[in-house]
């Protein structure tokens, strides 16, 4: 898979298109039909993603799913020929619908381009699926609709993945993302509360844009070099030690490496409790270690 940022040296692709901030299940099969079809008809396929979520810059921002470089990762696996990485910035905003699908045309050589049902372009979102259509008859390109994708009648989307995320329910957000949710970052140090109660915890340095879950106790996997470790993370202030800053710390299980400065990567599988302010450290000790048990015993 190559990440291009100029123009493709391809003589036609089959592009994929959205603003792709979760990577979803919906997304993927919007992606997978663009691979699908470019393997059918001898022609590369592809992916443009934008340096920032559009909405950084039409709405004030938005909290991530998933970070750009997790999607290279995610979209690695799926074997597109290309990612066309584009800055949006106020000068690429400003673009009316048909500047962008010249755009299209002219540095991604598109043939065909893949889309959702509500999909939209150009400046203020002002195209639709109905305009691009009859943009691609008058340049040269098929567009191929997804329509909308449903779980229990729900449609898949990431504003509703974002609320379950807040809510922590984290098995909800894996069956709508097609994938366990995940915070990201270095190894940085912390209070050292957990290493004084003899139960070290990684804290993550994440990327403040982040949805986070909602704060609590949740049983989940860490990865450090390569390994798939059980662990049980903690979101929120610890209320027992009064911390001021919300943090984002895995104890992992049966583990005692030094780890500091490493990047690792925390996945979320369930909420095992709240956060609870115990009334000493004892308390906290044996509540973490009967967390500690539950998580043990799970399949994960």
């Amino acid at each position: 898979m190559e990440v291009i940022r100029t123009k493709v040296d391809y003589d036609g692709t089959v592009t994929a298109l959205g603003n792709f901030d979760g990577l979803h299940v919906a997304h993927m099969t919007i992606i997978r039909n663009g691979i699908k079809y470019a393997k059918e008809n001898d022609l590369k396929s592809g992916v443009l993603l934008f340096e920032k979520n559009t909405k950084t810059l039409t709405q004030g921002g938005v909290e991530l799913i998933t970070p750009n470089e997790a999607k290279l990762e995610l979209l690695e696996r799926e074997k597109p020929d290309f990612v066309y990485m584009e800055n949006f910035d106020k000068e690429f905003m400003q673009k009316s619908p048909e500047e962008f699908v010249k755009y299209l045309v002219e540095n991604l050589k598109v043939k065909a381009v893949c889309v959702g049902y509500d999909y939209s372009f150009g400046y203020k979102a002002m195209g639709d699926v109905e305009m691009l259509k009859k943009f691609g008859e008058k340049y040269g390109f098929k567009v191929f609709v997804t329509d909308a994708i449903k779980i229990d009648g729900r449609i898949v989307s990431s504003t509703y993945i974002r609320e379950v995320i807040k809510n922590g329910d984290m098995e909800e957000a894996e069956r709508f993302l097609g994938r366990r949710y995940c915070i990201e970052g270095n190894v940085i140090h912390g209070l050292q509360n957990g290493r004084k109660m003899g139960i070290p915890t990684a804290n993550v340095d994440y990327d403040i844009n982040m949805a986070l879950p909602k704060p609590g106790v949740y049983a989940g996997i860490t990865y450090v070099d390569g390994r798939r470790l059980k662990s049980v993370i903690n979101v929120g202030k610890n209320l027992t030690f009064d911390a001021k800053k919300l943090t984002v710390e895995s104890h992992i299980l049966d583990f005692d490496e030094d780890i500091y400065d490493k990047y690792i990567r925390v996945s979320f599988a369930k909420r095992l409790r709240g956060v609870i302010k115990f009334s000493s450290m004892e308390e906290l000790k044996n509540q973490i270690h009967h967390d500690m048990k539950v998580t043990s015993e799970m399949v994960l």
